[in-house]
């Protein structure tokens, strides 16, 4: 099913609708034969010239008849991808500052894990020392490539965000900024950034 946008008469673009959407806003004379629609993100046409809107048989109803919206109908959103962009920013790159911090943390505790591992492994006597220490270093190995995994996937979330691009990863890497951070300091950039992706205008304007 076909995913329209329209450009409305004050410049500024909203959708996606779907087909039994966009004849509804034609019948109501919020959308007419000459209004530029786009289809499925391809070129800006007249909506006279989409087959699925022609088709629908939906006549435009003169405005000053003052027809309410349909019940349950939603309202167009704007799409401001600028005004998006700049809501983003701010929890974006305190993520992906935070990300990368914590990345460089996890690999040097993950050098230093398997250096001094290996120097405790070779200097504790044979029996159940050595057994003491190669768990202790697994377990250090396995909790640094788990904070490298997950710091990586913040990073990649919160630059997705900055683009305007991947809704979902950008959501799951505010989640893991609350959840998994070692200190409070990435909680508030995480809510914060779960509260501007929840805004209808930012949501609208992911690609």
């Amino acid at each position: 099913m076909a995913q329209y946008h329209f450009i409305a008469g004050d410049g500024k673009t909203y959708g996606p609708y779907s087909q039994e959407q966009m004849q509804q806003f034609m019948a109501e004379n919020r959308v007419n034969a000459q209004t530029q629609v786009s289809a499925d993100g391809g070129a800006w046409q007249p909506a006279s010239q989409h087959s699925g809107l022609a088709s629908g048989g939906a006549s435009p109803v003169p405005a000053t008849l003052g027809i309410p919206a349909a019940p349950g109908l939603p309202q167009p959103i704007a799409v401001n991808p600028g005004a998006a962009q700049a809501a983003v920013n701010g929890p974006a790159i305190f993520m992906m500052v935070l990300a990368g911090l914590n990345i460089a943390f996890a690999l040097f505790s993950l050098v230093m894990n398997l250096f001094f591992g290996g120097l405790g492994f070779a200097a504790a006597p044979s029996g159940g020392g050595q057994e003491e220490m190669i768990i202790q270093a697994i377990s250090g190995v396995v909790g640094n490539i788990c904070g490298i995994i997950i710091s990586t996937l913040i990073l990649v979330g919160a630059s997705k965000m900055r683009k305007l691009q991947s809704y979902g990863l950008a959501m799951t890497a505010c989640i893991l900024s609350i959840v998994c951070c070692t200190c409070c300091i990435g909680i508030g950039p995480g809510i914060w950034g779960i509260v501007v992706l929840c805004k209808p205008e930012v949501k609208a304007a992911f690609h």
